[in-house]
């Protein structure tokens, strides 16, 4: 009897295990990841929109006028987190000292806070040790110049970046094209 019953479980496991590794039916991580991109920024917009008078600041990337731009796509959606005492905002031309980690949108179950591509420092932000980068403005993508460009210095905001404003529809250095980027960015100081 015992080995009846050891005999149906490994039967009994052997098949499900046949019928799960089925890879049709596995999602994978980045599919649909164009449509499920475009929903997270909208899900993002919404929030920031029913916000703007609280923690959310919403920016249209420059050059474009706001009466042609019909979307989500253009704007950068930016939650502040801690409020700097600067009084002055860096210009495109000049570098910027900051402490940034980059991550795309969350992803369940692999990466429920977004798989980090990038990051200036290690474990949780603490802009008392941690040795900030410095970086031409210039040189970073449309989304991360723009956030940046409205902040002052000890600001530390939560940046959502639609891929518009990022890297676009290509996969770059292993970024699959059309991610959204969530950025957090303190601004440690910018010189011209």
């Amino acid at each position: 009897m015992k080995s009846i019953r050891i005999l149906l479980s490994l039967t009994l496991s052997v098949l499900f295990g046949l019928t799960s590794c089925d890879e049709s039916s596995e999602a994978g991580e980045f599919d649909n990841w164009q449509a499920r991109n475009i929903q997270y920024i909208d899900s993002i917009a919404a929030v920031a929109r029913a916000n703007t008078y609280g923690d959310w600041k919403i920016f249209l990337v420059q050059g474009l006028d706001t009466a042609k731009v019909w979307g989500n796509e253009y704007y950068v959606y930016c939650q502040v987190i801690e409020e700097g005492t600067g009084t002055e905002h860096p210009l495109f031309t000049d570098n910027v000292v900051v402490n940034y980690r980059g991550r795309l949108m969350p992803t369940y179950p692999t990466y429920p806070e977004g798989l980090q591509f990038d990051s200036s420092y290690k474990g949780d932000l603490n802009p008392s040790f941690n040795v900030p980068a410095t970086l031409p403005l210039s040189g970073t993508v449309d989304g991360f110049y723009t956030a940046v460009q409205n902040m002052v210095d000890g600001d530390t905001w939560k940046v959502y970046i639609p891929y518009q404003l990022g890297y676009g529809a290509s996969d770059v250095s292993g970024i699959p094209g059309y991610s959204t980027l969530i950025f957090d960015i303190n601004l440690v100081s910018f010189h011209r």
